[in-house]
């Protein structure tokens, strides 16, 4: 068996593993340095029809609703719905609201009646939206929600 005592035959062994140690490392790291930057939101990631629901507590009493709102796209809202407070059923037959959405896709909404104000965080394509109430004119309120949009944008 005969070694290789060669300094530029091992030097190009060297060279050659640190090239492949090399280009591993890149394959591996593609996928991050490739990546989509993060997705942003905008006041018209909200459009369109959404059904929602939110359940939870008014002023201690069990309540629950369910609406049909449409979205804008450009910071408004519309609907109807039936709100349920300790069994007792009433229709809202006329819902609006205003909303704002920061890059991050959260937002704000307030609608009628006026003191009514809710928190949410929405998908990056609009298609969902959980929501808490922060404020509600009846009193103190433990409720949150989420809403679905009906069709595709």
């Amino acid at each position: 068996m005969k070694i290789n005592t060669n300094p530029t035959t091992t030097s190009s062994l060297r060279r050659g593993v640190v090239l492949i140690a090399l280009a591993l490392a890149a394959v591996a790291l593609s996928p991050v340095l490739l990546a989509d930057p993060p997705d942003q939101c905008s006041l018209a990631t909200l459009s369109g029809p959404y059904m929602s629901n939110q359940a939870g507590f008014l002023n201690g009493l069990p309540i629950v609703q369910v609406n049909r709102i449409v979205a804008d796209g450009t910071g408004g809202a519309t609907g109807s719905g039936t709100v349920v407070v300790n069994g007792v059923p009433t229709s809202i037959p006329v819902i609006t609201a205003t909303y704002t959405i920061n890059a991050d896709c959260t937002g704000t909404l307030a609608s009628v009646p006026p003191g009514l104000s809710q928190n949410f965080v929405i998908k990056h394509d609009g298609s969902q939206v959980f929501f808490i109430v922060t404020a509600h004119p009846a009193g103190a309120a433990t409720m949150s929600g989420e809403a679905v949009r009906l069709t595709k944008k």
